[in-house]
């Protein structure tokens, strides 16, 4: 039994080098703010947008991510009270696109956004 599952292990790990296993997908550009995070990820053109916990009650805080490409594509991501989510955008391949994440209080809409961050896409 014991010849068997090692032979089993041999032929994966064989399998994988010669087929070739793609690793996980990393991100490409992360923003950061004092609130959250927006990441954008060129292998399947994905942003993620993540808030912080902002204590106890974290309802009128809203983050999202600004985004602009080299071709002049302009677009939004989010409004995530809290929480994350995604967003799929299908941007021309061999350019740049640039995001940044943003968070707004919800009383006054005065929007909080950290630095610009640039990927190839």
């Amino acid at each position: 039994m014991k010849l068997l599952k090692t032979l089993a292990i041999a032929a994966a790990t064989t399998a994988m080098l010669v087929l070739g296993v793609a690793g996980p997908a990393h991100a490409d550009a992360t923003a950061y703010n004092d609130y959250g995070t927006a990441t954008f990820t060129s292998n399947g053109d994905y942003f993620v947008v993540t808030q912080f916990e902002q204590g106890q009650f974290p309802e009128p805080w809203a983050t999202y991510a600004e985004w602009y490409t080299s071709y002049g594509r302009t677009g939004e991501c989010g409004d995530t009270i809290g929480g994350r989510i995604g967003c799929n955008e299908d941007v021309a391949e061999n350019r740049y696109i640039t995001i940044r994440v943003c968070t707004r209080y919800g009383f006054y809409d005065q929007s909080i956004c950290g630095g610009w961050r640039t990927s190839a896409t």
